[in-house]
C-alpha cells in the first residue's frame, strides 16, 4: 500500500471511530472534544484526528469555536424541525421531477434498496441501507446539484444520533419505504407525495419525542 493510500485509510478509520462514538452518544452534547487527547487515546498522530474532526464539523456533529476547540453539537427540537422541513422540500421536488419518468431499471434498483433496508438487523446496516434508499430516491430526479445538497443535509445523521445505535423503529419506517416505492412504480405523483410527507412526519415525530424525553437536547 502506498504512503498516500495508507494515510487515507488511517484518516477514514479515525473518522469512523469518532463518528461512531458521537452517533452512539458516548460523548455528551456540548462536551468539548480534545484533539490531543483523542490522538493519544487512539495511538495516532494529530493529523488524522484533525482530518476527522473537520469532516464531523462539516456534517454538523461537531461545532468548532474560535480559540476554544471542538464541541459536540447539541441536537435540539428547532434543529430537527428545520432539517426535516428542508428534507421534505427536497424530496417533494425530486418526486415532481421523477415520478412517471423513471425507467424500469431505476425502479428495480429503488425496490432493491427498500428491501435491503427492510432486511437490516443492525444499526450499521439500517443506517447505510436507509441512506442509500433515500439518496437514490432523490437521484431519480436526475439533478446532480439537488443530489449533492441532499447528501450534505444532516437529517440522516440526526436520526442516527437520536437512535443512538438502536433500530427499533426500522420495521415501521421500512413499511413507509414500501409506500414510496409503490407510488413511484405506479407513476402516481399524488401517492408519492403523500407517502413522502407521511414518512417525513414519522421521522420528525420520533426525533422530537426523543428530544423531549431528554429534557430538550440530545
Amino acid at each position: 500500500m502506498s504512503t498516500t493510500a495508507a494515510r487515507s485509510n488511517l484518516n477514514d478509520q479515525v473518522y469512523d471511530t469518532l463518528k461512531r462514538r458521537l452517533v452512539r452518544r458516548e460523548v455528551r452534547p456540548g462536551e468539548k472534544v480534545s484533539l490531543a487527547e483523542l490522538a493519544a487515546a487512539l495511538g495516532v498522530s494529530r493529523s488524522p484526528v484533525h482530518h476527522a474532526l473537520t469532516r464531523l464539523v462539516a456534517e454538523g456533529l461537531l461545532t468548532v469555536k474560535s480559540r476554544r476547540g471542538y464541541f459536540v453539537t447539541p441536537l435540539t427540537a428547532a434543529a430537527v424541525v428545520e432539517g426535516y422541513g428542508v428534507r421534505l422540500a427536497l424530496e417533494l421536488h425530486a418526486a415532481e421531477a421523477a415520478v412517471g419518468r423513471v425507467g424500469t431499471g431505476e425502479l428495480r434498483r429503488f425496490r432493491d434498496l427498500h428491501e435491503a433496508s427492510a432486511a437490516a438487523v443492525s444499526h450499521e446496516e439500517w443506517d447505510s441501507t436507509n441512506a442509500a434508499f433515500h439518496e437514490h430516491q432523490v437521484e431519480l430526479a436526475g439533478n446532480a446539484l439537488l443530489s449533492r445538497f441532499y447528501c450534505e443535509l444532516s437529517v440522516n445523521l440526526m436520526m442516527q444520533v437520536i437512535r443512538g445505535g438502536n433500530v427499533e423503529d426500522g420495521p415501521s419506517l421500512a413499511t413507509e419505504h414500501e409506500a414510496i416505492v409503490t407510488a413511484y412504480e405506479a407513476a402516481s405523483l399524488t401517492d408519492a407525495c403523500a407517502a413522502i410527507r407521511a414518512h417525513i412526519d414519522t421521522g420528525r415525530t420520533i426525533a422530537l419525542d426523543a428530544i423531549s424525553a431528554a429534557d430538550g437536547v440530545l
